[in-house]
């Protein structure tokens, strides 16, 4: 039993001296164990002396004692080298001095300590926060670097693979430049014999053959076509000037290409037709050829996505300026086909393919092109599938 009350007496003895451990300066209870007085004490003086850890001979108090006491013995030796002797009132109004001077001194010197102290903590806590913050600065420097750096090594492995596919894609257009140029002349040979033999130069041909030599005219003249156009993209792709500029005449480029799109248009029951401005139209500074074959394109285009109704041909003089509108009534286009009608080659919308399944997606690129060369202005217009198109270009008459 005594053994047990012992045991219980130090466990709790051992967690007082732990909380006093634990207690912090600044907290109530605190003990300066670097003053002799505290120490022995085992509790603070004062108030004050709970944010100290002065040794004692540093100590305000201490100091306040020894200057009181010094003050008190000075008074005492003048009072009797002065009087004679040291009177009962003397002594009480020194006292009275050193105990106001002491109430007033405890307090303010109290007030300062406890202000120090919080300044201090305040200096203590802003330091670990711009400690923490350094810390995490670098941290963050540290994986921006890293981040940095891998977005530089992926930039320059991009830059290399842009290297790569322009080198890539100039060997393409090089290589089918050089393809179509072996094309072509063979085909415009194959194109003159057939044009010769339907023309009877070779001698009589019987109606049968004609009809299958005017197909494979008609064949010969739509691959002589496509190699021109191929043509055309790799020189556009490649950057070369495809321009002779002079003056041309716009209303006989359009006259021609409707009077050479009409019959595809009557095979299909639907209108073509061209309404021109009754002032005089100007002549306007273009290619001549490659003008005709942006409107060619354009206007075949048209007449190939129309299946009912037809197409209108405008010209319109506006501000000084050639406006051509070619609105139909075919397919139509959906938003994002009428933004990207002109910039993708290759490709055509899910409707184009179902009604026309030979095209090559090139001819509206190509128009496009050629407009833009002649520093002109081309766009699309519709207000939805089914609904119809707008094709409207501007050109410059000077």
């Amino acid at each position: 039993m005594f053994f047990s009350r012992k045991f219980l007496i130090s466990r709790k003895m051992g967690k007082v001296k732990k909380l006093q451990r634990e207690i912090k300066i600044g907290e109530s209870g605190y003990v300066n164990k670097n003053c002799w007085l505290a120490k022995n004490l085992k509790y603070p003086p004062s108030k004050r002396c709970q944010y100290c850890e002065s040794k004692f001979p540093n100590c305000l108090f201490f100091r306040y004692s020894i200057v009181s006491l010094i003050l008190i013995i000075f008074l005492l030796v003048a009072s009797f080298l002065i009087e004679g002797n040291v009177s009962r009132l003397v002594i009480i109004s020194i006292f009275v001095l050193v105990i106001v001077y002491g109430y007033f001194f405890d307090k303010s010197t109290e007030d300062i300590i406890e202000a120090n102290f919080a300044q201090r903590k305040a200096k203590e806590s802003f330091k670990d926060l711009s400690r923490t913050l350094q810390q995490k600065v670098e941290e963050q420097t540290k994986k921006l670097q890293a981040s940095y750096q891998k977005v530089e090594a992926a930039f320059e492995i991009e830059k290399e693979a842009h290297k790569e596919l322009k080198r890539v894609d100039e060997a393409k257009s090089q290589f089918i430049m050089a393809t179509q140029h072996h094309l072509r002349t063979p085909l415009t040979a194959l194109k003159g014999y057939l044009s010769m033999s339907l023309e009877g130069d070779f001698g009589e041909v019987g109606q049968m053959l004609k009809e299958k030599l005017g197909f494979c005219f008609d064949s010969t003249n739509r691959l002589i076509k496509l190699v021109n156009e191929f043509l055309d993209l790799s020189k556009l792709q490649l950057g070369k000037d495809i321009l002779d500029i002079k003056e041309a005449s716009i209303t006989e480029m359009l006259q021609d290409v409707i009077a050479e799109v009409k019959s595809e248009a009557d095979k299909k029951g639907i209108y073509l037709t061209l309404t021109l401005p009754e002032q005089n139209i100007p002549l306007a500074m273009a290619d001549p050829i490659k003008l005709r074959e942006a409107l060619y394109n354009l206007i075949d285009n048209a007449v190939k996505y129309t299946e009912k109704g037809g197409v209108a041909v405008r010209l319109i003089i506006e501000n000084g300026k050639l406006k051509i509108v070619i609105q139909d009534t075919g397919i139509g286009m959906t938003a994002e086909e009428v933004k990207n009608v002109f910039s993708h080659q290759f490709e055509r919308g899910e409707e184009a393919k179902k009604v026309y399944t030979l095209g090559r997606g090139i001819g509206l690129f190509i128009a496009a092109n050629i407009i833009t060369e002649h520093k002109g202005k081309v766009w699309a217009e519709s207000p939805g599938r089914g609904k119809g198109s707008s094709f409207c270009l501007e050109l410059a008459t000077e």
